[in-house]
């Protein structure tokens, strides 16, 4: 096994365009058509590729004068790239070097998602700089579709190499979620819980994602990066004061923490994830909404 890490100057341009304000010289909201299609810019080994997806996204016409919107910023994004681009390299070195200790963590993901057949190699990783973010660590965030799938991890420009093992955790758990996919019966006891419970999740913080996606998330944070596996593998210490559950994240603590052991359980006896361990993360939402 190996990780594909991709570092896509033209990627990296589009992004660098939804996350700046720049005043286009033609009449087209490019940041608001970013931010709606942003799955596209990653799209596409290559810039000639992306066009062509663009082009079938929203028609040719609007894509010439996509193109003339991105060209004038071209310029602006040159400054940024040459420091970016290195700093990206940095992190694919820091990656590559503890490919073998995350390669262990997957083959325990396999086994709680159930599945046999995943190969690293056919995932692309893009590795996206952000130019506006303060942020003292990486985000990442997945795609899934039946034809192609892919994870964007966005650094921080002047966020240096970690010197600890806590990305390979938020990696992990991208990884975990495209082999939920790949289990059809383990999504159908997802979508079946969610669906009995749909009046209980509602009452959980409001993010910009669906009911069945936050328990997901939850799901998934229970082994890693804050839960068992994260502890296991990358030294990731679960938090026991936990504040107001207004977010996420730190529902995502909560649920890591509280399911711990149960967690572990699971992992020593290289059990997939079922109806009761569901059933469990469930009893402790209910247990914890105000």
């Amino acid at each position: 096994m190996h990780l594909s890490f991709i570092i896509s100057r033209f990627s990296n341009l589009l992004f660098f365009v939804q996350k700046t304000n720049q005043n286009c010289l033609v009449n087209f909201d490019l940041k608001k058509y970013l931010v709606n299609n942003i799955d596209i810019s990653f799209y596409g080994k290559n810039e000639d590729e992306i066009w062509r997806q663009i082009r079938k996204s929203i028609g040719k016409q609007n894509a010439e004068q996509f193109k003339k919107a991105v060209f004038p910023i071209r310029s602006i994004f040159d400054s940024h790239w040459q420091e970016a681009s290195n700093n990206l390299l940095l992190w694919k070195q820091y990656f590559q070097d503890n490919s073998t200790l995350f390669e262990q963590a997957i083959l325990d993901i396999k086994k709680l998602s159930g599945v046999r057949h995943f190969e690293l190699s056919k995932i692309p990783i893009y590795l996206i700089s952000d130019s506006q973010s303060n942020d003292k660590d990486i985000n990442a965030w997945f795609s899934w579709t039946t034809k192609q799938s892919f994870v964007v991890v966005e650094i921080p420009i002047y966020l240096k190499v970690s010197n600890n093992l806590f990305p390979l955790g938020v990696l992990a758990h991208e990884f975990f979620h495209l082999m939920l996919k790949n289990n059809k019966n383990l999504v159908l006891e997802i979508n079946q819980i969610v669906e009995k419970d749909q009046i209980l999740l509602a009452k959980l913080p409001k993010e910009r994602i669906s009911n069945r996606m936050f328990f997901e998330e939850l799901l998934v944070s229970s082994f890693i990066p804050e839960g068992y596996l994260g502890e296991k593998y990358f030294s990731v210490k679960s938090i026991v004061n936990i504040p107001n559950l207004k977010s996420l994240l730190i529902w995502r603590k909560l649920i890591a923490f509280k399911m711990r052991q149960i967690a572990k359980k699971y992992i020593n006896n290289n059990r997939q994830i079922d109806k009761e361990y569901l059933n469990q993360l469930i009893k402790i939402i209910r247990q914890n909404i105000k």
